[in-house]
């Protein structure tokens, strides 16, 4: 049976997931950290399991690049959307558009794929239907992320050509394989060439 995330009070998810992009990044999502951003109930320490679930954070509670993309506040509920239909693959798999389906759906199909109780059956719905409220299904993602390990194509193995012609009719090709590591941007990778321009050309 699958394991679905399920919070007693899903509305927290509401005030969390605005602080991601309102607050600095941490080392680590902690029950501290979340204290610190002013959620001090016993109840609110299941906000890391789920940010977990979602691949916000990595098991071991690291912010993952997931986490850094929804910082973008013109991206965040795209983003959100991805990470729902990751973590509930199987649900979009019967419904591929669960997110619009009535409770009663959501229901009978969490009911036959858990061994929950009914109350935390309800906990489990209000938590997808809390999410599925704060997403864009519609939208596209300009770098979509993934749960495993978001990198810019850029950043992976890259492979360019500089052609340089000198005075004498000389051709110059200058091959260079580039990988960045995991975390890197598209301001690294331009921030490179650019110091590999002004070495090579000027």
């Amino acid at each position: 049976m699958a394991t679905y995330i399920y919070l007693t009070n899903p509305s927290k998810l509401k005030s969390f997931l605005p602080k991601i992009q309102d607050t600095g990044v941490p080392p680590k999502l902690t029950i501290k950290h979340l204290k610190g951003m002013g959620f001090k109930s016993t109840n609110d320490v299941a906000l890391i399991s789920a940010m977990k679930a979602l691949g916000f954070v990595s098991p071991s509670g690291e912010p993952t690049e997931i986490w850094k993309f929804y910082r973008n506040k013109s991206q965040a509920p795209a983003v959100l959307a991805r990470a729902i239909k990751q973590h509930y693959a199987e649900l979009y798999q019967m419904y591929p558009d669960a997110h619009l389906k009535d409770t009663e759906a959501l229901r009978n199909f969490f009911s036959t794929h858990t061994t929950v109780s009914g109350g935390t059956l309800n906990f489990m719905i209000g938590t997808f239907k809390t999410l599925a409220g704060l997403a864009n299904f519609d939208a596209s993602i300009a770098e979509p992320p993934s749960q495993t390990s978001v990198t810019s194509p850029e950043a992976i193995n890259t492979k360019t050509q500089t052609i340089r012609t000198s005075k004498s009719g000389l051709v110059v090709n200058v091959n260079i394989q580039l990988t960045l590591p995991d975390g890197s941007t598209p301001d690294t990778f331009e921030a490179f060439f650019k110091a590999m321009r002004k070495h090579l050309f000027d």
